[in-house]
């Protein structure tokens, strides 16, 4: 998920590539046409050759598909969150990625572009259960760009680095190459590379089973309409889309009314089960029914909007210790992140 043509490559080139050659299919985002750049190395529309540099490169890179979206360069901060954001979700509805790889929060150049770009993929990794992968400096590196440039990089402490990843950085050159109108004369560039040699640096700026307790057993997307009938019959279609019937269904707002006179909001827990799932995972573990059905919460959150939760298929792992149990998690837990995608979509 990126700003601009030339971020792709400029910046996660390297990283791509060593993606791709270990057979990871890799897509781009591209939030605008960098229109508004003022390097401009080639004669014509920009717009229109920045386009047409970001499909070139991506094609020596080996991404495998490219979308680029129109919003104004140097605007992206003032567009919303939650419009950028759903072009994220909707391209995790089409591709079921795992992860999702930014720039690092700062956007590494300071660019408020880069940030919006991260921001919006962070909303709709929280909302769809995905890791978000960081692209980011060294706080050495950064500081002597700064102080040969003048520029405003963001750099990390090393205990603030997740990975370092040795690359080779000839397909990212020649996918720089492509992007003509703006790699002629890029000193910035160039001494940034030479400054990391062969190696890249990654954060992880979020996970959805560590470092957030909102979200450590479950999968959440957040729906732009309230809660309704309609609604929660959509999140039945999905689930049975996926092989899940709904056993049971519990009104826990209704019930709480009922016996103790409180009031909430509207709230309903479905009991959803896949079976030849739980016939797997009950002849591993007999116990492990205590854990079952897979159960999924739609929940009024505000008057505008609805929350659909799967609790994560892979408690039934953490909770129990047994390893055995994994495989089936990772297919529950492919079919839920699907179901929820497709609401989202």
């Amino acid at each position: 998920m990126v700003a601009h043509p030339d971020d792709e490559s400029f910046a996660l080139g390297a990283v791509l590539d060593r993606f791709v050659a270990c057979g990871i299919p890799v897509s781009v985002l591209c939030f605008t046409h960098g229109e508004a750049s003022t390097l401009h190395g080639r004669a014509g529309n920009l717009a229109t050759i920045r386009d047409t540099e970001l499909r070139a490169a991506a094609a020596v890179l080996g991404v495998e598909s490219v979308e680029l979206l129109d919003y104004p360069d140097g605007q992206l901060n003032r567009q919303s969150l939650d419009h950028l954001a759903g072009h994220v979700r909707r391209l995790i509805a089409a591709q079921h990625p795992s992860h999702l790889i930014v720039f690092d929060t700062g956007g590494v150049t300071g660019h408020p572009d880069h940030q919006q770009a991260t921001r919006a993929a962070l909303t709709a990794a929280h909302a769809t259960g995905r890791t978000v992968l960081a692209w980011t400096l060294p706080h050495d590196i950064a500081d002597r760009l700064n102080d040969q440039f003048g520029t405003a990089f963001v750099g990390r402490r090393p205990d603030e680095i997740d990975a370092r990843l040795s690359v080779v950085r000839t397909r990212q050159r020649r996918a720089i190459t492509a992007h003509r109108s703006q790699s002629l004369h890029n000193h910035v560039l160039h001494r940034r590379l030479a400054l990391l040699g062969d190696r890249e640096h990654l954060r992880v700026l979020y996970q959805p089973n560590q470092g957030d307790p909102h979200m450590s057993y479950a999968y959440t997307t957040r729906l732009p309409q309230p809660f309704s009938v309609a609604v929660v019959d959509r999140v039945r279609a999905a689930l049975k889309d996926q092989g899940f019937g709904v056993l049971t269904e519990i009104d826990v707002r209704a019930t709480l009314e009922a016996k103790l006179g409180v009031t909430m909001e509207d709230y309903l827990i479905l009991g959803a089960c896949n079976p030849p799932l739980a016939h797997r995972a009950l002849g591993l573990d007999r116990e492990i029914g205590l854990l079952l059905p897979c159960n999924v919460v739609v929940r009024a959150d505000g008057p505008d909007a609805t929350l659909v939760q799967a609790l994560d298929p892979q408690t039934m792992v953490q909770v129990t210790g047994r390893a055995e149990l994994k495989a089936v998690a990772d297919d529950a837990a492919v079919r839920l992140r699907a179901a929820l995608d497709q609401l989202s979509s």
